[in-house]
């Protein structure tokens, strides 16, 4: 929990669900972009699945980095998700956030937007 204080401040809205082998940063984001339990459970479906076979060191950044070129479309981020062209990844998802904190931001300001 003090690692979202330390994210989101104290007043922060974190998530209640705990999604095993995803980041709790990342089911926030779904939380926030998705409302729709039902969808929220097959994006964290597509994110298991995207996870296999990568390190969580580019996994985490990358995934959010989907989430926010979806932008809270379910299709657009399974797409996505499973897109293998390299121009598509340089192009459209690699300069979404240059660092982890950029990321961080953006999930912080998409909680802040639900109150």
């Amino acid at each position: 929990m003090s690692f979202f204080k330390k994210i989101f401040g104290k007043n922060a809205t974190t998530s209640i669900k705990n999604i095993p082998g995803i980041e709790p940063i990342v089911v926030q984001a779904v939380e926030n972009l998705f409302p729709d339990d039902s969808i929220q459970k097959e994006v964290f479906k597509s994110i298991l699945e995207f996870k296999k076979g990568r390190t969580n060191a580019t996994t985490t950044q990358t995934i959010l980095a989907l989430l926010k070129y979806s932008n809270g479309d379910l299709e657009l981020f399974r797409r996505s998700a499973w897109q293998s062209h390299p121009h598509f990844w340089m192009d459209e998802i690699s300069h979404i956030f240059n660092t982890m904190e950029d990321a961080e931001k953006w999930v912080r300001s998409l909680s802040e937007s639900q109150h």
